[in-house]
């Protein structure tokens, strides 16, 4: 009985550990990814592009292919995902509950999917309107 409780505690112990840990990481993460995008180039070196021009970016080659890769597949939507990581990190610091992390990433799809679809369907209208007036 008492091994049993020794357990337990010590389980206890280590999930708490794991679920700061955790938040750390994405407080981490999410800065990183917003300085990268904050300091991202169009000039910077990606897949595409030789690697012989300079670097702007300030976590250098890596920060230019992350920040490209969010740009070029989400757009201007990619700057709420630091954000989005950054509380969910601190929420899961203080919790010290991992589930939240299913709960942020379904909430960070929908934002993505319907901001994707407002842009998709009020930047076509801003084109043939821009596309009327120059012919």
């Amino acid at each position: 009985m008492i091994i049993k409780n020794y357990i337990n505690k010590i389980v206890d112990f280590t999930l708490k550990r794991l679920a700061e840990l955790t938040g750390l990481f994405l407080i981490i993460i999410s800065i990183l990814l917003l300085i990268s995008l904050a300091s991202y180039s169009p000039g910077d070196p990606t897949f595409i592009f030789p690697e012989n021009q300079e670097i702007r970016n300030i976590l250098g080659i890596k920060g230019s292919f992350v920040a490209d890769i969010f740009f070029q597949s989400i757009g201007l939507i990619s700057f709420l995902i630091p954000f989005s990581l950054f509380f969910t990190g601190i929420s899961i610091a203080i919790n010290k509950n991992l589930i939240i992390i299913i709960e942020s990433i379904f909430y960070i799809i929908v934002y993505i999917l319907l901001a994707s679809l407002f842009f998709s369907i009020f930047y076509k209208c801003g084109s043939i309107l821009l596309y009327r007036k120059h012919f």
